[in-house]
């Protein structure tokens, strides 16, 4: 079991295993027949993803076998703070669940300035302007360059209609 105290190698082994898994979903993905012909597909960035991934972790995990001495999993952990990770994984889970009902803009600019907050941020124009500006950014390049079409929330459609 010493395989699995040693810090780099736990951490190749979860991103292996998570990029497999994330692979084998990309590869679920349904291929508009339209765009089959054309080299980017909506899977060919997922797969690109996790394969570049899987490279990496395995690159780390035989780098790892040749270490001889690293940090133990435990001494990794001993000094971590638990309070802000947990805090954005919460805060991370109420994102999905408003998501539908805000929609991408605003319940992204909610998340990124909650999550600059519980990080210590406390400059409130660099907050809302930094949060803003970029979920704008990837709004317009998402909707304007790529054409892909985001939920504008149902908040949106009850305050429209």
């Amino acid at each position: 079991m010493q395989f699995f105290d040693h810090k780099d190698r736990m951490g190749a082994s979860l991103v292996f295993l998570f990029s497999v898994f994330y692979l084998k979903n990309a590869l679920l993905v349904p291929v508009d027949p339209l765009d089959a012909a054309l080299g980017f597909t909506s899977q060919t960035l997922p797969i690109v993803f996790s394969v570049s991934a899987i490279c990496v972790a395995t690159m780390c995990l035989f780098i790892s076998l040749f270490q001889s001495q690293a940090d133990s999993l435990s001494s990794a952990f001993r000094h971590y703070e638990w309070k802000p990770m947990l805090g954005l994984v919460l805060l991370l889970m109420l994102y999905v669940a408003t998501f539908s009902y805000l929609g991408f803009v605003l319940s992204s600019i909610l998340f990124l300035q909650s999550g600059f907050i519980l990080l210590g941020e406390r400059c409130p124009l660099m907050i809302m302007s930094l949060s803003s500006g970029l979920v704008l950014f990837f709004w317009l390049m998402l909707t304007q360059v790529f054409n892909l079409q985001l939920d504008a929330g149902t908040l949106y459609w009850t305050l429209v209609d």
